[in-house]
């Protein structure tokens, strides 16, 4: 389950540099594409990690016993504050801008499983393919405007 995990972020990081390049996010002294898997992070409050997509996984369960395929979902979140610090005036056009491009990271909607661990990344032999996001109304939680999609990520579990 880890290698789905791990190639799901991979994948979207890796197309949002080339979707938009400028889309950074500084954490534990390192730059790198805006998508962090919450998981995999030294605790921070998301409040401090705005206009970045932000991955949290929910259990995984069988599509059918029968054919082994699993599903996870992935809830992503973003966030912003605006420019302005007092104003707050293009919050709501960067979370747009944010949409957009989730809309475009997840638009091949498969990805060459991988395992991370080792260097170069093995294939594992399999695919993991995913839905369009079901995006939750925006929410406004003190001056921070947030937006959350859900995406469901199928895959066949590793063996061994």
């Amino acid at each position: 389950m880890q290698a789905t995990k791990d190639t799901f972020l991979k994948t979207l990081a890796a197309r949002l540099a080339t979707v938009n390049p400028a889309r950074t996010v500084t954490l534990d002294g390192v730059t790198r594409p805006a998508v962090v898997a919450v998981e995999n992070e030294t605790p921070v409050p998301a409040e401090t990690v705005l206009e970045a997509f932000l991955l949290s996984w929910q259990g995984a369960e069988y599509v059918t016993a029968e054919t082994g395929l699993m599903f996870l979902d992935c809830k992503v979140s973003y966030a912003s504050k605006g420019t302005d610090a007092m104003m707050r005036a293009d919050r709501g056009r960067t979370v747009t801008a944010m949409a957009a491009e989730l809309r475009q990271i997840v638009h091949s909607r498969f990805a060459a499983k991988c395992d991370y661990t080792q260097t170069p990344p093995a294939a594992l032999g399999t695919n993991i393919f995913w839905t369009l996001p079901a995006m939750a109304p925006e929410s406004d939680k003190d001056g921070v405007l947030e937006q959350t999609a859900t995406i469901r990520v199928f895959f066949f579990p590793e063996v061994g």
